[in-house]
Formats: C-alpha cells, sequence, structure tokens
C-alpha cells in the first residue's frame, strides 16, 4: 500500500506535473484565493480535483471543531452525503487527517480503515482512493478525496503531486473563507442590534431628566422593556443561526408527531392572531390516518415546530385585519406537504429570491422588527432535514409557504 508524505505546498516540479497540469494549478490558484463564498470554492475544488486526476468522484471532508469527527462539506459525482459522520479514528480520511500524510489505496474495500457506511449510505462503490490532507498554518483541518480513478487504471505520483498542491491551497483558501464569513455575519450583527440598542439608550438618558413629564415615565418604561424583549430574541436568532452555519447543532431523527406540532403551533399563535382578529384554520384530514401508521417522518419535532412557529408568526404580522391563515398537511410522492397561506399583500417576484437570505427584509415593510433571520433558519432547518421550503404569492391576495420533507415507510 504506498504512501505518500503529506507536505506544504510550495512550487511543483516540473518532473512531478506535465506541463499542462502545472498551468491548470496556476489558473485555479488565482481563483482559489480571490473566492470567499465557501460554497462556490468548495464546488470549484471539486471540479478541479475530478478533471485533474480523470476521477468519477472527489469528496472533502472537514474536522467539526465540536465533536472532533470529520463531516462531509462537499461531494462531487453525487450529493454530498447528509447526516454521516465519519470517525476519526476508524476511517481512511481520518487516517489522513490524523498523521497528515496522503495515502493511495488500489482496493479500498480490503482495507481495514475504510469506514463502509459511507457507501451503504449512498448505494456507491469505492474501489480505489486517493487522499490527501488539507494542511493550514492551524493544522490539518480535513481530507480530500479522489475515487475511482476512471478506467480502474491506477493513481500515479503526478496524482499525488497534484492532489497535495491542490489541497494545500484549497485549505488556505476554505480557513480565508470561514475567517470571512464570520467576520462579515459580525458586521451584519452588530449593524442589527445597532438600532434597539440606540432606542434603549436614547429612553434610559430621558428618564433620568427631573423635567420629563410623569405621563412619559411609563411610556418610556414600555418602550425598555419591549426593546430589551426584542434584543433578547435577536441574540437568540444570531446564536441559533450561527450554530446551523457552522455544522455545530445535531438534529434528532426520531418519528415526529405531525398533527401534535400542529396543534402546539396553533395553540400558541392563537392568542397572537386574536389580537388582530385573525383566525387559523387546519386542514388535516387527508393525512391524519396516514402518518403515523404505515407512513413515518423522521426528524426533530421540537426544530421542525420552530419553522412552523416561524411561518405562522409571520403570516399573522403580514396579514389583514380580520384575516384567515390556513395550515394545511398533506402526503404527495413520499413527501409531506405542510403549508401556511395567509391573506396578506403577497410578494412581488423581485423579493421573493431573496426572501431566505440573512436579514433580509422586504423593502417598505414597516413591520420588520425581528433579527432578519427568521426564514434563513427555518431554511437551514428543513435543508438538514432534506426538505426545502418553496413559496408562491399573488400580490393583493396572500403568499403560501410550504414546506416539503419526505417521509419513509415505518
Amino acid at each position: 500500500m504506498p504512501q505518500v508524505k503529506g507536505k506544504e505546498f510550495s512550487t511543483p516540479s516540473p518532473e512531478a506535473i506535465s506541463p499542462e497540469s502545472f498551468k491548470r494549478l496556476l489558473q485555479i490558484s488565482t481563483r482559489l484565493s480571490s473566492t470567499l463564498q465557501l460554497d462556490e470554492l468548495l464546488s470549484l475544488v471539486m471540479d478541479v480535483a475530478t478533471e485533474l486526476t480523470d476521477t468519477q468522484k472527489a469528496s472533502i471532508l472537514l474536522v467539526d471543531k465540536q465533536t472532533g469527527q470529520l463531516h462531509f462539506a462537499a461531494s462531487k459525482g453525487d450529493e454530498v452525503p447528509e447526516g454521516i459522520v465519519v470517525p476519526l479514528d476508524s476511517s481512511i480520511a481520518g487516517w489522513v487527517v490524523r498523521h497528515g500524510r496522503s495515502v493511495i489505496l488500489s482496493d479500498v474495500q480490503s482495507d481495514s480503515r475504510f469506514y463502509a457506511e459511507v457507501d451503504s449510505d449512498e448505494s456507491f462503490v469505492t474501489r480505489s482512493m486517493l487522499a490527501v490532507p488539507l494542511i493550514t498554518s492551524k493544522g490539518v483541518i480535513g481530507a480530500l478525496e479522489v475515487l475511482n480513478k476512471r478506467d480502474d487504471a491506477a493513481y500515479t505520483a503526478q496524482d499525488v503531486a497534484l492532489m497535495e498542491a491542490l489541497a494545500s491551497q484549497s485549505a488556505v483558501a476554505i480557513l480565508n473563507a470561514h475567517l470571512f464569513h464570520q467576520s462579515d455575519l459580525l458586521a451584519e450583527i452588530m449593524h442589527e442590534l445597532k438600532t434597539p440598542l440606540m432606542a434603549i439608550s436614547a429612553a434610559s438618558e430621558l428618564l433620568t431628566r427631573p423635567e420629563l413629564p410623569a405621563d412619559k415615565h411609563m411610556e418610556l418604561i414600555y418602550m425598555v422593556k419591549q426593546e430589551t424583549v426584542r434584543l433578547s430574541k435577536m441574540t437568540k436568532d444570531f446564536l441559533d443561526f450561527a450554530r446551523l452555519e457552522s455544522g455545530r447543532v445535531r438534529l434528532a431523527s426520531e418519528p415526529v408527531d405531525v398533527a401534535g406540532v400542529i396543534n402546539d403551533v396553533i395553540n400558541i399563535t392563537q392568542p397572537q392572531a386574536a389580537e388582530r382578529g385573525i383566525s387559523i384554520v387546519p386542514e388535516l384530514a387527508q393525512m391524519l390516518p396516514m402518518l403515523g401508521g404505515p407512513i413515518q417522518l423522521l426528524g426533530d419535532a421540537d426544530r421542525l415546530k420552530q419553522v412552523l412557529l416561524n411561518l405562522v408568526s409571520n403570516a399573522i404580522k403580514y396579514n389583514v385585519e380580520n384575516g384567515r391563515i390556513t395550515l394545511s398537511a398533506h402526503l404527495s410522492d413520499q413527501t409531506l406537504h405542510l403549508s401556511v397561506r395567509d391573506m396578506g399583500p403577497g410578494i412581488s417576484e423581485e423579493d421573493m429570491g431573496h426572501l431566505f437570505e440573512r436579514f433580509y427584509r422586504i423593502p417598505g415593510s414597516e413591520k420588520a422588527d425581528g433579527s432578519g433571520l427568521g426564514l434563513s433558519i427555518a431554511n437551514k432547518i428543513v435543508e438538514e432535514h432534506n426538505g426545502r421550503i418553496e413559496v408562491s404569492s399573488i400580490l393583493g391576495e396572500g403568499t403560501t409557504f410550504t414546506v416539503i420533507l419526505p417521509v419513509t415507510a415505518a
């Protein structure tokens, strides 16, 4: 089993890498150093890795700082394996990360370090592999793998040199993208916190003035209380979003009582809706006989409740006075559709494409007093359940948010 020692990349020698591949590496180096969006960066690395080694598939696994295990950050040639945790102590990628060395395997299935659960979960058979470490000044952050060289050819010394060079550049670029994202997110968070903090500061300063009329005291105290509650909710949303974004949240995978979740959501939001004369109408009859019996939804009930609470709260906030919200659920083609429909002003086509962006608010909205992260958080939770959220809207008539989740046989 040949092994090639990992090293920091300088400039590969002409003997190790062909002129064409060397030119391609120089081209990609510029793009890697200028790309700060992580998804775009990882996709680029996957494309180049499979191209340079003439390989069927490539994957990047990164070390989870919280658990110390590996998770798939990107995969080329198939979907990213969702929810698969790869152990450091009993996997090829883990060996590469622990030792900081590259490895070539011509028969992966016979290697004792091979973590077979990845293949079984993906319905993919790994035959050969070249895995190299992602090394930065802070240590090894993960591994870059290429799997199944085409025509069952063997990985060569040039393949190793190419992948180690690409991995070295990619590791630094991934680290920079993480740092940029963190600083960018922090700047946006501070901007969002500024408004309630300024309101509390101004009200507190006014309350210290002896000439302030007595009838204004309670008004200002109420303002401070209101902004404090808002600040608390925003802080919670910021932390929630940061954890989901970093992958540090581990969701449960248990049978979900969908009807129970919907009833809880209605009971919680009913008082808020009643203040504006809005009725919440459930339409659940079609799916109740099936879910929980022969068909189940596996997931995290609390997190899915959080998604629906966000959607229903928004429907109340942007609805017309004395309007109606329809909360429906039905099964279709092995998927569960949970819909929240309101009678509000609707959303323009231009704004629809930005709804799930963090801190995005529809221009001109006077009621956008939340954290600006509610829909982003909801979308991430649904994606963690291998689902998606669809939105349809008609200006002047209302908007429907539909959560689509896969179900399974009990």
